[in-house]
């Protein structure tokens, strides 16, 4: 059974998949090809983040009691960067 804070962070990221996935099909779709570059740029470095936030959580999971509010500032961090890349939405 996992925490609240835990639980909640699950859910986010779940959210960010699928927001993820939403925007890999609106860039992957037919574009002139100057606009299909930029596009797949955005998409990989939404996709970096999005690696790198599962990352975190999944270090924060894994973890012992020793350093977790590091890896909670870590986590926080790296949903922030996600969220900005995506385009700021909450």
């Amino acid at each position: 059974m996992m925490d609240p804070y835990m639980q909640k962070t699950e859910a986010l990221l779940r959210e960010g998949k699928g927001r993820l996935d939403r925007l890999s099909v609106a860039m992957r779709a037919s574009a002139p090809e100057f606009s299909a570059l930029a596009r797949r740029r955005k998409l990989m470095r939404c996709e970096a983040r999005y690696s790198e936030l599962n990352r975190h959580f999944e270090l924060l999971r894994s973890a012992g009691t020793e350093g977790l509010a590091d890896l909670k500032v870590r986590l926080e961090k790296a949903c922030e960067a996600f969220r900005i890349e995506m385009g700021g939405q909450p």
